[in-house]
């Protein structure tokens, strides 16, 4: 029985060694599954319902602190991209699957006066280095679809 503690000592001690510090440099360019940010990076919803399409971020690519985003949302039937979608009830949530936490700031949803189905999302707050999901969920009526930008926020 007292070999028990030095057996379990060994495997976290070898972890400890093994694991970057909380203040070793995060590399981006070494993350895989991952969005690179374009102006204009385009996506279809899970449910086939909507086009999505990141226009603009202010600052691009998306760092750390407060962001700016604008999208555009058009309609979707049988895989062609339709009309914008102007009067879409959104709801922006940032996300950070390693540490399994959001962030304490409400992203405002602006609908654009000027472009049909354009949105303005302020802030986008992604507070910490690391890769965060954030999930844009529209709905109106019976229309209900949602997308995930995933980035790697450098340090």
């Amino acid at each position: 029985m007292r070999s028990l503690p030095i057996v379990l000592a060994a495997p976290l001690a070898a972890c400890g060694s093994s694991a970057p510090g909380p203040d070793a440099p995060l590399d981006c360019s070494k993350v895989t599954g991952v969005d690179y940010y374009v102006a204009g990076l385009e996506k279809v919803g899970e449910a086939n319902m909507l086009d999505f399409r990141l226009v603009s971020a202010e600052p691009a690519p998306p760092m750390r602190d407060n962001n700016t985003w604008v999208v555009q949302i058009n309609a979707m039937a049988s895989g062609v991209v339709g009309a914008p979608m102007d009067g879409l009830a959104l709801n922006v949530t940032p996300f950070m699957p390693a540490h399994q936490h959001g962030t304490p700031i409400q992203v405002v949803v602006t609908p654009s006066t000027t472009m049909a189905g354009q949105y303005t999302l302020d802030p986008v707050n992604l507070w910490m280095p690391g890769v965060w999901q954030t999930t844009i969920a529209a709905s109106m009526g019976s229309v209900n679809d949602q997308v995930v930008y995933t980035f790697c926020i450098p340090d």
